[in-house]
């Protein structure tokens, strides 16, 4: 069995190889809605695109809690918690992923070859990804060897090198969704569709943009900070700088996209009160994945670790 630290740079990889598929999905869903030619599908298809874009949501914050869990709950450092967590994480986001998915290939051929042959097409992409996502793999744990090294017991306090590299790899499971997000938020400013809009709308699409390129510049700032004040030296500055950087950059993507998904809504369904309804949920989703459930579990860890030295 890889040692922990190992355990943690190949989930941190996993859940960046996840989140490179999530963004090309995530600028698809808010784009279509702005495309021609979306208003000639049918009205099903409109409202299976809202549950697709509801759906990615979920993948990213899912993805985005992994990077957040790390830093505010064990302080950067390798722990059987983050492991268990992380793992079990990327494993969820990936049913919405292919839920998406599936819808996206019905909508892409509905116009093609009819809405029954679509939907089934659609279906069959949705199995597809299940099986192979989760019942091989759970297929092939059930026969691999028992007698393997159980996971180690222990947490690891890393080497500051080793926390910087990880949190440099996090910041590129970050950053690739801010890009996607701003991709479309500039691309839908240049369609008719955007200039149809409420002025409610597209006051917070702009709003939406500006906090993505605020992000944006956030999540690249580590990487001038670590080649300029620290010559590209590990230095504890140079983490604190990352973590200060990444862990409000994180909140500003989460506004963008709740801010996105309720102009998305709006344009499809027409309806102000289920786009605020929609939107005020993925809200306060995001705000428990990013910020309160990790807060809450470093809380219980320092309580114990109290506990333990008063024990002791």
């Amino acid at each position: 069995m890889p040692p922990l630290e190992a355990r943690v740079k190949d989930l941190l990889d996993e859940t960046r190889l996840a989140m490179l598929g999530t963004q090309l999905l995530l600028g698809l869903q808010y784009r279509a809605a702005f495309s021609p030619g979306f208003r000639r599908l049918p009205a099903f298809l409109q409202m299976l695109d809202c549950v697709a874009l509801l759906s990615i949501l979920v993948t990213a914050g899912l993805l985005l809690a992994t990077p957040a869990f790390h830093q505010i709950a064990e302080a950067g450092h390798a722990t059987t918690r983050l492991v268990s967590r992380a793992s079990g994480t990327l494993q969820a986001a990936l049913l919405p992923l292919a839920l998406a998915l599936g819808i996206d290939v019905a909508i892409g051929l509905a116009s093609s070859v009819g809405g029954l042959v679509a939907g089934l097409a659609g279906g069959a992409f949705i199995v597809g990804a299940v099986l192979i996502w989760y019942v091989l793999p759970a297929r092939a744990a059930k026969r691999r060897n028992r007698t393997e090294v159980a996971m180690e017991a222990e947490d690891k306090r890393q080497s500051l090198e080793s926390r910087i590299v990880q949190a440099l790899t996090e910041l590129r499971v970050i950053l690739p969704g801010a890009q996607a997000l701003f991709g479309f938020q500039v691309s839908a400013v240049l369609t008719d569709s955007f200039h149809s809009l409420s002025a409610t709308s597209a006051a917070v699409h702009l709003t939406s943009m500006g906090l993505v390129v605020v992000a944006i510049i956030l999540l690249i700032a580590p990487a001038t900070y670590h080649r300029i004040a620290a010559c590209g030296n590990a230095d504890e500055a140079v983490l604190r700088y990352t973590v200060t950087m990444m862990l409000p950059a994180e909140g500003l993507i989460a506004l963008g996209l709740v801010g996105d998904a309720y102009v998305t809504v709006r344009v499809i369904t027409d309806s102000f009160p289920l786009a605020i309804m929609l939107g005020l949920t993925a809200a306060v989703g995001f705000f428990a994945l990013l910020y309160a459930l990790p807060l809450a579990a470093r809380r219980k860890r320092r309580h114990a670790q109290g506990h333990a030295i008063s024990s002791a």
